[in-house]
């Protein structure tokens, strides 16, 4: 890497992801996690000024290229055009139908106006840019973008049908069609973002990933869709962060959001299927805000532990709506998990809910957990290594118990859970309204509000839906009948080596 390259990585890293403090103890229970915003200036096209604009069209393999600038040359040969750039403040607008590529070489940014390009490659990537500098890709009108299932050889590095050395800003209110033969579908060596104002962005990935970044990757609007046999988005050495948008990702191979850095998710509407794990980071997870849906299809034979939502550090919740699905864990920490806002829902059919292999700390918020029958549980923390679950605060309906040694400053109470039955949770800040799946392995039920808690039995329901349609905020509910409810003083997971450990009693060293 180059000198300038190196000082790029370290000034985005410092931006976007390493800014992390963390923190665990027993007695007050503490788990938190900060990234900065990754906002820059200069990540944003309308701050920049663009003194000459270069028309390129396509028609077939015939290309015409007007405009002008000293410091700029344009060369096609059949359909493979080539700018070479050593002037600033240079606009490229690309257009037309054909076959070919564009490779760009230049000293400085530039913006890259899409404005209605069809442009397939059989050989390398359709737009190739070989230029670390920024490139603003400004989207108008409808664009489609095709790499081939092989590559010419070459010197230089060569990834996706939407190749960049340099960053990516998206922009424009316009469509991106980008289909990835050879390996990933959008993909720089440095970060990709995608700005206020971004339209449609379809990622299709046949042999690998969707958006594949460096350095970083940071979405704060935009209708992002991707199918990708691969990771949908994957970046790999920094933070992902995601601040709005509607994002939906579907990964028939392994998983569907993979960061080894940070993954922090301040807004937006995020829905991943995955057959392994939905969304992964081996550092830590940070939810704020927005709206996440994570179901993960892979089944008891899947050697690759299929979770919903693994960090492989601290998970610290603070906000949002996050419903996660998984044969096994739900949602797993490798270290501290802390649950103080939002609404959260855990469902396993095989393991354990939600599940800390560190300390667990619920001090506010919704949290709804379903795990399989003894020896898993609801909601697990590692006790095998001295580490405990602390009910502190929050409204908590847990089908499947809680882990042993539970430490319950919060009053809970067990009953017997029916299957495919509405329930209203009231005592506490807010009455909360859940239906339990229509299959379950256990029927025991742990709920607690902090408040003089009751719970119904078979109400009908209406109000807006969440948690992918088992619980409603804003709930009318009528009828149903009132649940016994019985003092409960923590755990009933069942015994056996491994208790407790990394995701579930009765198996020792647990599944990392």
């Amino acid at each position: 890497m180059s000198k300038n390259g190196f000082i790029i990585l370290l000034a985005l890293v410092t931006l976007i992801g390493t800014g992390c403090e963390q923190s665990g103890t027993s007695g007050s229970g503490s788990s938190s996690a900060t990234t900065n915003t990754g906002d820059d200036a200069s990540d944003f096209v309308d701050n920049e000024t663009w003194s000459s604009t270069i028309n390129i069209i396509w028609n077939g393999t015939d290309v015409t290229v007007t405009g002008s600038a000293d410091g700029v040359t344009v060369t096609n040969s059949n359909g493979y055009v080539t700018v070479n750039s050593t002037v600033k403040n240079i606009e490229y607008a690309v257009s037309g139908e054909g076959t070919g590529q564009l490779t760009i070489y230049s000293s400085y940014k530039f913006k890259l106006s899409l404005n209605g390009l069809t442009l397939t490659c059989s050989d390398g990537p359709a737009i190739n840019n070989q230029s670390s500098k920024t490139c603003y890709a400004v989207l108008g009108s409808t664009n489609t973008l095709a790499d081939g299932s092989s590559y010419t050889s070459s010197s230089e590095d060569r990834k996706a049908a939407f190749f960049s050395e340099g960053q990516i800003c998206f922009s424009g209110s316009g469509t991106l069609n980008v289909t990835g033969n050879y390996k990933h579908a959008v993909a720089s060596d440095d970060y990709i973002r995608l700005c206020t104002g971004t339209g449609v962005i379809n990622l299709t990935a046949k042999a690998s990933d969707g958006l594949h970044a460096n350095d970083g990757i940071i979405i704060n609007d935009g209708t992002l869709t991707i199918n990708a046999v691969g990771e949908g988005i994957q970046c790999d050495t920094a933070s992902v962060v995601i601040s709005g948008g509607d994002i939906n990702v579907t990964s028939t191979g392994d998983k569907g959001i993979l960061a080894y850095g940070n993954i922090e998710i301040r807004g937006g509407t995020i829905y991943v299927k995955s057959y392994s794990k939905c969304v992964k980071t081996t550092s830590n997870l940070i939810v704020s805000g927005g709206t996440i849906t994570a179901i993960c299809s892979g089944s008891s034979s899947n050697s690759n532990t299929p979770e919903g939502i693994e960090a492989k550090g601290t998970i610290a919740i603070s906000g949002g709506y996050i419903y996660a699905q998984a044969y096994d864990d739900a949602i797993n920490s490798g270290g501290d998990c802390t649950i103080s806002g939002g609404y959260v829902m855990a469902y396993s059919t095989g393991n354990d809910g939600l599940d800390a292999n560190g300390n667990c700390y619920i001090k506010g918020g919704v949290v709804y957990a379903i795990g399989a029958s003894q020896p898993e549980v609801a909601i697990d923390a590692n006790t095998e290594g001295g580490k405990q679950l602390y009910v502190q605060g929050g409204t908590i309906v847990a089908i499947g118990g809680l882990e042993n040694g539970a430490s319950l400053s919060q009053t809970c109470y067990s009953a017997t859970a029916g299957k495919g039955t509405w329930y209203a949770l009231s005592g506490g800040s807010e009455d909360f309204v859940f239906k339990t799946p229509s299959s379950l392995s256990t029927t025991t039920m742990v709920v607690s509000t902090g408040g003089s808690t009751a719970l119904t039995s078979g109400v009908s329901a209406s109000g807006t839906a969440i948690l992918n349609g088992y619980a409603y905020t804003d709930a009318s509910t009528s009828g149903g009948s009132s649940v016994t409810l019985s003092s409960y003083s923590g755990g009933n997971q069942g015994g056996g080596p491994g208790g407790g450990n990394q995701g579930g009693g009765g198996r020792p060293g647990g599944h990392w």
